[in-house]
């Protein structure tokens, strides 16, 4: 779990420094510092989620991504307590003396994507000249960089206050990807034909999620490419195939009789009543 008060501490010196310079490094700071609070929060989670399967890398986006397919409570702050004794038949558990393990403060992604954006338009970005004889500024506004800053303290200060932190609560569901990783993922969040990528950022195994009322079930993303020596269906995993450029060659053995066998992207002209969905 990221240590956030030294990074407070940094930001906050660089602000006492007073100086064009400094204020400008400080926002630097802060849109960092905003940066790894949200990918630490995707780290502690990226059992349930691929890398391969983040839409986009900004920190708001990376957040809501965890709450649609992760954590759905991931904006809620959450307090883990144990009860000090074994529960009682009969003893209501609200009754209980408890002890706190800890707290995961919750998300505000809008929030965050305001303030990470913010900081960008204020300190991160020359402004563009309107004229010939414009002069381009060295900084921004130092007194609006200052408040810009100051407000992402204040947020990193409450999410300071985090002493545990949740990979998700609810069932889940698991299998095995053919490269031996095991693979889990929230049931509640899942949706048919949704695409889920293996953990595995070595692997290239992904799969279309399939529901049938309270059956959830898996089916690979594959490329079926006969062999040309022995006529061999042979299954190839799809982002390894969709990651190539067109005109580009790939090529495989076979599993039967081991030809190596070659294959590329290519436009092809077909007649619409044999187009396939």
């Amino acid at each position: 779990m990221i240590n956030i008060p030294p990074i407070i501490e940094r930001i906050t010196e660089l602000l006492n420094q007073d100086t064009d310079a400094s204020v400008t490094y400080a926002a630097l700071e802060a849109r960092l510092a905003l940066e790894k609070v949200c990918y630490d929060r995707l780290r502690q989670c990226h059992d349930y989620i691929s890398h391969e399967d983040l839409k986009k890398w900004q920190p708001n986006q990376v957040v809501n991504t965890l709450i649609n397919d992760v954590d759905q409570h991931a904006t809620s702050t959450r307090t883990l307590s144990i009860s000090r004794l074994p529960s009682v038949e009969g003893r209501d558990p609200k009754d209980e003396d408890y002890v706190e393990i800890g707290t995961e403060v919750g998300f505000d992604p809008k929030l965050m994507g305001k303030f990470w954006n913010a900081l960008a338009k204020l300190a991160l970005h020359v402004r563009l000249p309107q004229s010939r004889n414009d002069v381009i500024p060295n900084y921004g506004d130092k007194e609006k960089i200052k408040a810009k800053v100051i407000d992402v303290i204040t947020e990193l200060r409450r999410l300071s206050n985090t002493t545990m932190t949740f990979s998700g609560i609810g069932e889940e569901v698991s299998f095995e990807c053919d490269c031996g990783t095991k693979n889990r993922r929230r049931a509640d969040l899942l949706k048919e034909g949704q695409v889920v990528s293996c953990i595995n950022p070595e692997c290239a195994g992904s799969w279309h999620v399939r529901i049938d009322g309270k059956d959830i079930g898996f089916k690979a993303r594959l490329a079926h490419i006969k062999c040309e020596q022995c006529a061999k269906c042979n299954h190839i995993p799809w982002r390894s195939v969709a990651a190539m450029k067109y005109d580009q060659v790939g090529s495989f053995y076979c599993d039967s009789c081991e030809y190596k066998n070659y294959f590329k992207w290519v436009l092809k002209q077909v007649r619409p009543e044999i187009v396939l969905d």
